[in-house]
């Protein structure tokens, strides 16, 4: 097998100095190609020592395929730091969240695609994915240089941009993140469902292929606008590409002892997709609905002492979390004066929740799913 290592400058300082992002792709066998990355979100670190496992692993692995490895993808929100925490998660000249800002790049260019679809109608379909990876990279390419010529290149599209076009010849896309306090946990699409199995992840979030602007809709909605447009002209086509979110625990954590046991679940979609000859195996997983995923607001400012941690069941009016404000406290009765508890409307499970026990009222304490079911 052979490595390629390329270093791409991504931003320009102030200072005239670049930030740059280095890119790892081994090469083996012919088979499918996929794309892994990471710190997308600067204080998500856990996916760069899943990156390093999994780099290990492979010097015992015969590959059949190839992988382009992004290790800290964003080096601009890696390095920005606000005393001992990293402001990684939104651009701080923008406010913009950085797994927000990539396009849906078939709402601009719809008449080219359906300008591809007519002219490849008849093709096999192998002969149609290996011409749409050329497609869509060329697409965004130009993009790009539009944007550039019309001095549009912003403070926020340009990593993305870029990311997208690196992305765009990938049978499979892991975007590698972090919650803040959390459990580990997946982001699938609903046509991909059955197939996020093979991700060993025991939470699994099934969202609507359609766009909001993260990088696993970035990159299976042009596949999604290849397989509508085809229908369109009188064409079915199963899709066999998927991107996902990997959710692999809280922020500011980088653990290679967790990393471990994180790597197995990526090694096993390596199976799935064929670049490792083994079968794949899969497990029991509670699923929920996007549309079911909920945020519990605080009710009040003050003090959170959480009942339960990312990842625990509970059932309707288990007390979540109690809060204490202090500015009610009563000598004679301290813990009455101040405690509020926050019991749960209905069953769920805990998937992410505030890192800190100091929050205003509105805050977010706790993100939930509901309505799970078990496959």
């Amino acid at each position: 097998m052979k490595w390629k290592t390329e270093e791409i400058p991504i931003k320009q300082l102030a200072t005239g100095h670049n930030l740059s992002i280095k890119t790892h792709t081994i090469s083996g066998l012919d088979g499918p190609h996929i794309h892994i990355q990471a710190s997308v979100h600067g204080a998500e670190l856990q996916g760069n020592a899943v990156i390093l496992k999994l780099m290990e692993k492979l010097k015992e692995i015969e590959l059949h395929g190839s992988i382009t490895f992004v290790p800290l993808a964003n080096p601009w929100a890696t390095n920005n730091k606000h005393g001992t925490y990293t402001y990684g998660r939104y651009n701080p000249v923008t406010g913009d969240n950085w797994n927000r800002n990539y396009i849906d790049i078939f709402q601009i260019y719809n008449d080219e695609l359906k300008t591809f679809c007519s002219q490849l109608k008849n093709d096999s379909w192998a002969t149609i994915k290996k011409e749409f990876k050329s497609f869509l990279k060329s697409t965004i390419e130009k993009h790009m240089t539009e944007l550039e010529m019309q001095k549009k290149i912003s403070n926020n599209n340009k990593l993305n941009l870029f990311l997208q076009k690196l992305a765009a010849k990938a049978d499979g896309i892991l975007d590698l993140h972090t919650g803040p306090t959390a459990t580990r946990y997946l982001y699938a699409s609903d046509y991909a469902e059955e197939r996020a199995k093979y991700l060993l992840f025991k939470y699994v979030l099934i969202m609507p292929s359609v766009f909001a602007g993260a990088m696993d809709e970035a990159g299976f909605m042009p596949w999604i606008h290849l397989q509508n447009t085809f229908k369109e002209i009188g064409r079915d086509i199963d899709l066999d590409i998927e991107s996902y979110t990997l959710e692999f625990g809280s922020e500011e954590t980088f653990c290679m002892k967790s990393a471990t046991d994180d790597v197995e679940s990526i090694i096993n979609f390596l199976k799935f997709k064929g670049l490792i000859k083994e079968e794949p195996k899969t497990i029991i997983s509670h699923y929920s609905k996007l549309e079911n995923y909920q945020t519990i607001y605080s009710p009040a400012g003050g003090l959170v002492d959480y009942n339960i941690s990312p990842g625990d069941m509970y059932k309707k009016g288990d007390v979540l979390a109690s809060i204490y404000n202090l500015s009610t406290l009563d000598p004679e009765k301290p813990i009455e004066s101040t405690q509020e508890e926050i019991k749960a409307i209905q069953d769920g499970i805990v998937i992410n929740r505030c890192p800190s026990s100091s929050v205003h009222e509105g805050m977010e304490l706790f993100q939930i799913m509901r309505h799970t079911y078990t496959k």
